[in-house]
This record gives structure tokens, C-alpha cells and sequence, in this order.
């Protein structure tokens, strides 16, 4: 079965002023003047695929790291800030916040950006298929 989106778009078209040109009408050429055309609104059915929407970075929750000054903060800080954050919700949750920063700052701020980056490899090459060490016990088979 296959589903067809009948959606419906409104289209609203702004109003402006065509310039005069020459038609060619049944072998004659007619010169049309300068006109105005008025705004319109109509509604058509979406042609669109479905599901393949616009692609955009989903917002991120207020104090999600740390709060308002993450950058602000010193490096050992920040780094314990995510790692804390990426135990209790997740490395892929903290890495993908990392990575909308680094997009979100990539034209205003390229420092916070490149920061950013940094950030979310660190929290994705130490967590991924490795084994956690904690301080100051590491590896042992007790554990």
C-alpha cells in the first residue's frame, strides 16, 4: 500500500509590478504593458517526500552543562562537568550536545567552537568500547 501525503501548503504569492514585454501571439508580436499584479493565497497539496523534512539541530535544555558560562570555566572543570554528564545520561546524548555547540559557534565564536570539538572527542574516545579506570584503583580483576 503505498501513502500518499495530502497534506495541504498555503502559498501566499506578495504583490508586485510586472514590466512590459513583447508576446508573441499566433505569429504576431503584441506588446503587453506594465501591470501590477496583486498579492494572492492559495492551497496546494504538499509534493513533498514524507519524512525527509528540513534537518535541523534540536534545541538544548537550559543548564544542560553546567549552566550559562560552560566556556567561561576552566579546562579541568568542563571536562569534569561532561564527563559527570555523559555517566548519568549518556556519551552519545553529551556528544551530541557538544557537537550542536560546535555547530552553533562555528561562524560566531571559533575558539568555543574548535573547544567544543575537542570536548566531544575526548568524551566519545574515552567511553566508546573502552574500559573505565578509576582513579586510583586502575585495572585490577577485582573490580
Amino acid at each position: 500500500m503505498v501513502r500518499i501525503n495530502m497534506a495541504k501548503l498555503t502559498v501566499r504569492r506578495k504583490g508586485h509590478t510586472r514590466k512590459a514585454f513583447t508576446a508573441k501571439r499566433g505569429g504576431k508580436k503584441v506588446r503587453v504593458a506594465e501591470t501590477r499584479i496583486k498579492p494572492s493565497t492559495f492551497k496546494i497539496r504538499d509534493r513533498g517526500k514524507p519524512g525527509r523534512g528540513p534537518k535541523v539541530v534540536p534545541p538544548l535544555k537550559e543548564g544542560a552543562l553546567g549552566g550559562a558560562g560552560f566556556f567561561d570555566r576552566s579546562n579541568e572543570e568542563q571536562e569534569r562537568i561532561i564527563f559527570e554528564r555523559a555517566e548519568k545520561v549518556g556519551e552519545r546524548k553529551v556528544v551530541g550536545e557538544l557537537r550542536a555547540l560546535q555547530v552553533f559557534f562555528k561562524t560566531t565564536d571559533p575558539q568555543k567552537s574548535e573547544h567544543a570539538l575537542e570536548l566531544s572527542k575526548k568524551v566519545a574516545g574515552s567511553f566508546k568500547g573502552k574500559q573505565k579506570v578509576r582513579y586510583p584503583k586502575g585495572f585490577s580483576k577485582k573490580q
